[in-house]
């Protein structure tokens, strides 16, 4: 064999072998992912799992992109292409459970029809298009779930999303929650409810929703949850003590002091029948809780901004009363609470603690610093300066003080004689002495949690962005106590997202020194306004009015200022933009061309060192 055809045998061999070895191992190792990111953002939950191995009959998955229109967005053609990589990688682990099917449906096609008839929802393009980026899921008696849109912004509720969407198929039915709340959660005239917190709710579960005075707690209800509830009478105290007995699945969110329950509605007035203290009477006694509703919880060290007025500026201050509480006070052991990793923002919250003798039932499951103090709620009540406070602030002894708790075991009723006697109407066999089942109560001393402006930040370009985890910590344990306890840790993944945390960090900085030039100029150019305004009133701003001399000079000395207050502001807008892209140049040359050109360099070096030893 000649030379030039054993290297053209060899190098078709070669380009062979590649190839085969390449098809073996796709198929091979379909399954086998090795993800080494930070938080192990491609690795499948063990949730996930959990769901995927329970299915008795496999799920069709159909995954619509419109590669060939989203690949003209960047941002669009990046998430396209993690949502494709995880349903891969959920279709490889699922031993055929999960059977993936991708389409990219081309304009006026019956794949196109098929998206929209699923309920797709199209992103328009630029040029009239549509980009198609959903699912649907289907099970064995095509039963359909739908995700509408992939939006990048809920990147973080991914595997959560399509996980769910396979779990409902999967269940036989939707559980229920009953809610008694004084709190303007419910929905207005049958609409979707106003808070996100419970709207995210009513996706999953089927809500009822019980009266103030409610008498009767539905049979059907898997889960009761009790937010800042009206006082309860003696009836309706017994109505929830049966239902622990019965079914032992309660949330209950009581405070001392409710901002929320406070707020100014749309006629700048707070609700009618609103009460800023709430808790369970009895009960939370009788569960081994005690709940002090004269008191409320401060943190110095983890206090949240607020804006204030201090000498004529505006200022953020920490405020203790308004504290968040980082993943490390947060019980670790649960997984509805151990996957939150953003903190819990809380306003004025209650402490918890355990009855002598029954704290082998209690857990903390919310915790606050070692240094937190009490405040008498009479005091909170009156929006106290932050200053007012650092003043009365003493450490509690007891720190840290628990501020959620999760309450477990098997109680006797509080009520051992039975119904209250006058309080509607019992069946004598149908009272429970004692748990059927054991019960899981978790009781969080706070409700402005629930408050939308504790937890969501607005964006002009995202929208509504999550800043802490609250949503996810009611949401995870309404999984826990009446859905399925393997999507708790699903819905607080960490977002691929990789911010410049010290670019950030700059920019903030030269913001508030920024804002508080612009503040303070502000308010000399405002009353350099105003002097002036009041001199023209009077007809003594100008010499030719008949003004004297030295009220025209102090007119003309006023006019000079305001033309250079207005001047520094503008300046101070150009200095600000100057100093932003002085840092964005000085970080592109730092971790582009320093590198590239030190590479470089020592390459250059090192052929002229080998030139002159040869030489």
């Amino acid at each position: 064999m000649s030379a030039g055809r054993f290297v053209a045998v060899m190098l078709l061999s070669l380009i062979l072998g590649f190839a085969g070895f390449n098809l073996f191992m796709r198929a091979g190792l379909e399954g086998v992912r090795l993800d080494l990111t930070e938080g192990g953002l491609y690795r499948l939950s063990p949730g996930s799992m959990e769901v995927i191995n329970r299915l008795d009959e496999p799920v069709s998955l159909t995954f619509y992109f419109s590669r060939s229109e989203a690949a003209r967005y960047p941002a669009l053609r990046a998430y396209g292409a993690r949502v494709r990589e995880l349903l891969r990688t959920l279709a490889a682990r699922s031993g055929g459970r999960l059977q993936l099917e991708e389409i990219d449906p081309a304009p006026f096609s019956r794949d196109e029809d098929a998206a929209l008839a699923a309920g797709l929802s199209p992103l328009a393009a630029d040029d009239g298009g549509q980009i198609f980026f959903g699912l649907t899921a289907r099970n064995a008696i095509d039963e359909a779930r739908t995700i509408a849109f992939f939006d990048p912004a809920g990147e973080a509720r991914l595997e959560y999303e399509i996980v769910r969407a396979v779990t409902e198929l999967e269940r036989a039915r939707t559980p229920v929650i009953a809610i008694a709340t004084s709190l303007p959660l419910a929905p207005a005239r049958g609409g979707a409810p106003a808070n996100p917190i419970l709207a995210e709710l009513a996706q999953t579960y089927e809500l009822i929703w019980l009266d103030p005075d409610f008498d009767v707690i539905p049979g059907n209800a898997d889960a009761l949850f009790l937010i800042h509830p009206e006082p309860l009478d003696a009836m309706q105290a017994y109505l929830v003590d049966q239902f622990v007995l019965a079914r032992g699945r309660v949330l209950a969110a009581v405070d001392p002091l409710s901002h929320y329950a406070l707020k100014p509605g749309p006629d700048g007035l707070p609700p009618l029948r609103a009460r800023r203290d709430s808790d369970l009477g009895a009960l939370m006694s009788h569960w081994g809780v005690i709940y002090d509703i004269n008191t409320v919880v401060m943190d110095s060290e983890a206090g949240l901004p607020v804006q204030i007025q201090e000498g004529g500026r505006t200022r953020m201050r920490a405020y203790p009363l308004w504290f968040s509480v980082p993943p490390a006070g947060l019980d670790r052991d649960l997984p509805a609470v151990a996957a939150l990793s953003r903190g819990i923002n809380l306003g004025s919250p209650g402490a918890l603690a355990p009855a002598p003798g029954l704290e082998e039932r209690f857990t903390a499951l919310i915790s606050t610093g070692p240094g937190a103090a009490r405040l008498d709620v009479d005091r909170a009540a009156v929006s106290p300066s932050p200053e007012e406070l650092m003043r009365l602030y003493a450490p509690a002894p007891d720190s840290p003080l628990v501020l959620g708790a999760r309450v477990s075991g098997r109680f006797p009723s509080a009520f051992p004689d039975g119904p209250p006697a006058g309080e509607g109407v019992f069946a004598p066999g149908d009272h429970l002495g004692r748990s059927e089942v054991r019960a899981e109560i978790v009781i969080l001393a706070d409700t402005d949690l629930f408050d939308p402006a504790f937890f969501q930040r607005s964006d002009p370009v995202q929208g509504e962005q999550a800043v802490a985890d609250n949503a996810a910590l009611v949401l995870n344990l309404a999984d826990w106590l009446a859905g399925d306890p393997a999507l708790a840790g699903l819905r607080a993944r960490a977002s691929s997202a990789r911010p410049m945390t010290r670019v950030e960090r700059l920019r903030s900085e030269a913001e508030a020194r920024y804002m508080a030039l612009e503040t303070a100029l502000q308010t000399d150019l405002a009353e350099a306004e105003a002097r002036l305004a009041e001199l023209s009133r009077a007809g003594r701003a100008s010499a030719l009015g008949g003004a004297e001399g030295e009220e025209a000079r102090v007119a003309e000395a006023l006019r000079a200022r305001i033309a250079d207050s207005r001047d520094r502001l503008r300046a101070i807008e150009r200095g600000f933009r100057v100093e932003i892209d002085a840092l964005e140049r000085a970080l592109m040359f730092w971790t582009l061309w320093v590198p590239a050109g030190g590479v470089a360099l020592a390459g250059l070096g090192f052929g002229l060192y080998r030139r002159w030893r040869r030489a």
